[in-house]
């Protein structure tokens, strides 16, 4: 127990260093460049590397802390929730590294799955018992969604990515209201059940952060200056909506 607190205490510690590291070099980064999208683009080959350092330190808390979950069934959800995250989250920053001609390649496979992350999420926060194995009746609007977005796509109302970033739009807003409404107190402990809320309200600030750093404009201009400044902030939401989603599978005290 004693190693095991040491281990998660080390993973915290450098999961708190890489998110300073990150954040300096982003704001150094943007006081060099201003708000220039391809310079700052240039300029943030680092960050992808750290980010992708922070999200692999975060599934490996959350693998840590889910042996010792309020019940076993919490801790394996938790750590399928987390392993499409991780998934996502390399699809966003390694796709660009690995292969960085592939356009928007990278930032659609990174929603997918992101997608699915939620979908775990909203499966998770809406059981009411350990035995409860019903798939939650929200899971209708998710699916409608998802046919209402391919028939905009298959009409050329909308393009692939508007398509994409429209359907997640309403599985992050649905998973958000799930965390807040749905958490039981006769199954998560009281305090779980908090942090469950409040992670998805991070999350959900997160997400609004990355819809407006994908909002461009001439560089320079205050639309670009929103853009950027709302990506810096990205993971200060992010990794806070997912330590408290991780705390949330915690025995009482």
């Amino acid at each position: 127990m004693l190693l095991q607190t040491t281990a998660q205490k080390i993973v915290f510690s450098l999961l708190a260093l890489f998110l300073l590291v990150t954040t300096g070099k982003d704001w150094f980064d943007f006081y060099s460049c201003g708000a220039v999208s391809q310079c700052l683009s240039e300029a943030g080959t680092l960050q992808l590397y750290t980010k992708s350092v922070m999200t692999t330190l975060l599934t490996v808390l959350a693998f840590m802390k889910a042996p010792s979950a309020f019940c076993s069934r919490d801790g394996k959800l938790l750590r399928i929730a987390f392993v499409f995250s991780l998934i996502a989250d390399y699809c966003f920053s390694l796709t660009t590294v690995i292969a960085p001609n592939s356009g928007s390649l990278g930032t659609l496979l990174g929603i997918s799955f992101f997608m699915v992350f939620q979908t775990v999420l909203i499966y998770r926060h809406s059981r009411t018992s350990e035995s409860d194995t019903k798939l939650p009746r929200v899971y209708a609007l998710l699916a409608i969604a998802v046919l209402a977005g391919i028939i905009l796509l298959a009409t050329g109302t909308l393009e692939l990515t508007v398509a994409i970033v429209v359907v997640y739009g309403v599985f992050v807003v649905t998973s958000m209201i799930v965390g807040i409404l749905a958490p039981r107190k006769e199954y998560f402990p009281s305090k779980n059940a908090l942090f469950v809320r409040w992670g998805m309200v991070a999350f959900f600030c997160c997400d609004a952060c990355v819809g407006l750093s994908m909002v461009t404009g001439e560089n320079h201009s205050a639309l670009q200056a929103v853009a950027e400044i709302a990506n810096n902030l990205i993971w200060w939401f992010y990794v806070p909506a997912q330590l408290m989603l991780i705390r949330a599978s915690a025995k009482p005290e």
